[in-house]
Parts: structure tokens; C-alpha cells; sequence
């Protein structure tokens, strides 16, 4: 029998909605802030993560950090901005986000970054977070001046916190009302100054969407699953011509299904769907198809060349 490890976490089925709608937001705010989506090995030399052999990834950050040198992206008179959200291995397996700058950073972008980062949980319905910051003096006085005309409110606080460097923390509190960490960001600039000691600043942040999903799932109102058609057949010329039909319906924006013909009890049961198309061959023969509305349970016999055309009208 197949069994997946016990550390680690599937979504499928509805559950995947929920991530997949909390992604969207994620990428939604990287285009927008202008950040590059990138992609990293699942296996990383061991030595970014002090170990001897290669591992798999333990967080985004250092592989992109090394990325920035290998691709020499150093050389950039621009700072490089990055945005992740891939699969993580330390003692479980957890989904982690993040945004990262690297080069010429000053205290000014380093606050629209926490800014931004307050925003994002904001888009993803969290209203009671709380930003911490832990920052030094050279860098405090500009980046809360910043923070201020950002509107972004916090509270300045020393963070313990089993990472080093942390420049602050967005907490809120779960059901259990118990304080949560949502996001940290931190100051990565030492590993990259082992490399290069000329870069100024590689700033970040980085959250779990595991967390986000599990806090946010009673804030969410997803939209119910829907379909624009089903298509059903029963012999394999219908066959062939519900799948030529379909894919026609597809290029044209319509959300469609292609099954065995069936009762129609059972595509309620299913399929939440509009429309629904039984392909038969005398239809297919005169250059018609019967459209039935499970809605009204209307039914119209439509010629297959006005099929998109009245499908647009009546959406």
C-alpha cells in the first residue's frame, strides 16, 4: 500500500482551493511591488545550511541568495527582488512564501517591505496583526519616519527568536487565543557579505501558508465551484466530437467537463454546471446540438456554429 511520510502534508479537493486562492494573493502582490517570481532546487549544497552533504531545501532565502552571486546578478545597478513560495524540509514539511531584496536597499525600502507585508495578511482578510520591530539605531530613525507616512503602526520590542538578525515580526492571535508569529523579517546581509563585502543590504521576509491558510479559512468566502457545460457521449464517433467540441468551448473561455453519458440526477449530484450537452449522432449529422439548462431545465436545439455566440449571451 501506498502511504506518504508521516511529515508531510497533502491538499487536494477543497482544501486546495483555499491555497490555491491564498497563492493567487501572494503573486498578486509580488507583480504589483515588483518582485520576480523564482524557483530553487530542491536540493541544496549542504553547507548553506551548515551541513556536510547536500540536503533538501530548509528556506528560500539562502538559495537565492547564492543564486544572486551565481547568476551574477551582483552586478546590477538596481536592487534584485525576489518572490517564492515552494516547499520547505526541516522537521516537517511546511509551504513557505517569501520576499526577498538584495543590493543597494536603504531604510526607505526596507519599510515598504514591511509595509507590503502587512498589506498582503490585510488582502488576506487578517484585520488583528501587530507589527514588531527590533531594529537597530543607525537604521531606526528613517525607516519608522517611513513606516509613519506608510500609515503601518507598531510597537518596538527585542525579539527572541531562535534566528539571528530579526528586524521584526507580525503576530495576531489564533482561535485558541494564543499569540502567533505570521511573518518574520530579517536582515540577511552577513551570509552575503561572506561573498561579496561590497553589497550593502539583502533584506526579507517569510511566512507559512500552512499558518495563513489555517487562520484565514473562516474569513474566506469562496466562490462555489462551477462549470459552464458537461458534454456527454455514449458511442466513439460521439466521443471524438464531444472532445473536438470541447475543446472549442475551452478556447473560448467556457469551463467544461466531458463524461459518458449519464443520468441527469447524477451530473446534479457531481457536476455544478449550467448547461449540458448529449452528443448524439443524428445531431452531429444535421450540424446541431440540444443545449438543456439545468437551472430552468429548458431545452433548445442550437445549430453548433451560433453554439458560442449564444453561449456568450447567455452568461
Amino acid at each position: 500500500m501506498i502511504k506518504k511520510l508521516s511529515n508531510t502534508v497533502e491538499v487536494y479537493g477543497n482544501d486546495a482551493r483555499y491555497y490555491d486562492y491564498l497563492n493567487r494573493i501572494l503573486a498578486s502582490f509580488a507583480e504589483i511591488y515588483n518582485y520576480d517570481y523564482s524557483a530553487s532546487a530542491l536540493l541544496e549544497e549542504g553547507s548553506l545550511f551548515k551541513e556536510e552533504n547536500a540536503c533538501i531545501r530548509k528556506n528560500g532565502i539562502m538559495g537565492r541568495i547564492r543564486a544572486f552571486y551565481e547568476n551574477h546578478l551582483n552586478e546590477n545597478v538596481v536592487p534584485s527582488k525576489f518572490f517564492y513560495n515552494e516547499v520547505m524540509f526541516r522537521e516537517h514539511q511546511n509551504q513557505e512564501y517569501g520576499y526577498l531584496t538584495l543590493g543597494k536597499l536603504d531604510e526607505a525600502m526596507m519599510a515598504d517591505m514591511i509595509a507590503m507585508s502587512v498589506r498582503i495578511l490585510e488582502a488576506c482578510r487578517l484585520k488583528d496583526v501587530k507589527v514588531f520591530l527590533d531594529i537597530n539605531d543607525s537604521v531606526k530613525e528613517n525607516l519608522v519616519n517611513t513606516l509613519e507616512y506608510l500609515d503601518i503602526s507598531y510597537e518596538e520590542k527585542k525579539l527572541d527568536s531562535d534566528c539571528k538578525n530579526v528586524a521584526f515580526e507580525i503576530r495576531t492571535k489564533n482561535l485558541l487565543n494564543q499569540e502567533v508569529v505570521l511573518i518574520t523579517g530579517k536582515d540577511y546581509s552577513s551570509p552575503s557579505l561572506e561573498i561579496d563585502e561590497n553589497l550593502d543590504k539583502v533584506f526579507g521576509f517569510t511566512g507559512s501558508l500552512e499558518l495563513l491558510v489555517s487562520l484565514t479559512r473562516d474569513k474566506i468566502k469562496l466562490d462555489e465551484k462551477m462549470l459552464d457545460v458537461v458534454l456527454t457521449y455514449n458511442t466513439k464517433e460521439e466521443c471524438n466530437y464531444a472532445y473536438y467540441l470541447g475543446q472549442e468551448l475551452r478556447l473560448n473561455g467556457f469551463k467544461t467537463e466531458i463524461i459518458k453519458r449519464c443520468e441527469k440526477s447524477f451530473i446534479k449530484k457531481y457536476f455544478n454546471t449550467k448547461y449540458v450537452i448529449s452528443t448524439n449522432q443524428e445531431d452531429i449529422k444535421n450540424g446541431e446540438l440540444l443545449l438543456v439548462d439545468l437551472y430552468t431545465n429548458d431545452r433548445k436545439k442550437v445549430q453548433e456554429n451560433d453554439l458560442i455566440q449564444h453561449l456568450d449571451m447567455n452568461f
